[in-house]
């Protein structure tokens, strides 16, 4: 039974009370089309389209802090791409690096999406849904929920840092790379096997190993809304595909 978990959930709460209701199988069909999208769009207008359609899609759910994130990562590399174009063979080899990071803007709105407006009891009812083996939905559940907790990690961790007078800063990453990596790994995996165990420990007490079908207090049907935010992504991805193609 998820009741409690789903009561007090934060994104289940902003969900009914502030953003647009879209299935989570809608969502989970969207990461599926960006991944396609991410083998076949290979030009930069291409790129920056799907990083606009993304950018909109975050948008409707009103999630305007990270539409200004995903933006300012998008144009912050599509800018620095161009600037080293003019610096010849060392800077296509840095540029290689940022094309590649340029590449994945749109797939970072979409890890957005999935973190910001999919909770994990939604996530994993409808993963259900989908008559995936449990296996699968464990899985993908436990990561769905560990990928936000690595930031929040770094985050802490670079905190600890600054009180011990030791900056994460460029100049320490080129001049101390053995140090920094030490300071910020070995704490870093350390609390990585700590979640590993209290998401464990989380799962079992939470009933997710019972055997049979699981009750949920959200009831995942397909509405009008659902229907149309699918057609526009079909419709997207076709347009994307035929736009490469011409290119």
């Amino acid at each position: 039974m998820r009741g409690s978990d789903e009561l007090t959930d934060p994104l289940v709460l902003s969900d009914k009370k502030m953003m647009p209701h879209i299935d989570p199988r809608i969502k989970i069909l969207n990461t599926f089309a960006q991944t396609f999208l991410l083998f076949a769009v290979k030009s930069n207008l291409g790129i920056i389209i799907n990083l606009c359609f993304m950018a909109l899609i975050l948008a409707y759910f009103r999630k305007f802090l990270y539409v200004k994130r995903l933006l300012q990562y998008g144009f912050c590399l599509f800018l620095f791409m161009v600037l080293l174009g003019f610096l010849g063979s060392i800077g296509k080899f840095f540029g290689l690096t940022a094309y590649i990071l340029f590449k994945f803007s749109p797939v970072l709105g979409n890890y957005y999406l999935m973190t910001k407006t999919v909770s994990i009891s939604q996530f994993i009812s409808a993963l259900e849904k989908m008559k995936l083996p449990k296996s699968i939905t464990i899985t993908l559940g436990v990561t769905l929920r560990f990928i936000p907790t690595i930031a929040e990690e770094i985050q802490t961790i670079k905190q600890s840092m600054k009180i011990r007078n030791v900056s994460l800063s460029i100049k320490n990453i080129l001049t101390k790379p053995i140090t920094m990596l030490e300071y910020m790994l070995v704490p870093l995996m350390m609390r990585f096997v700590k979640i590993s165990e209290e998401l464990a420990a989380s799962a079992i007490v939470r009933g997710i190993e019972k055997p049979g079908l699981r009750t949920s207090l959200i009831e995942l049907k397909m509405t009008w809304k659902d229907l149309i935010y699918l057609i526009v992504l079909v419709i997207f991805s076709g347009v994307m595909c035929f736009f490469e193609s011409q290119a």
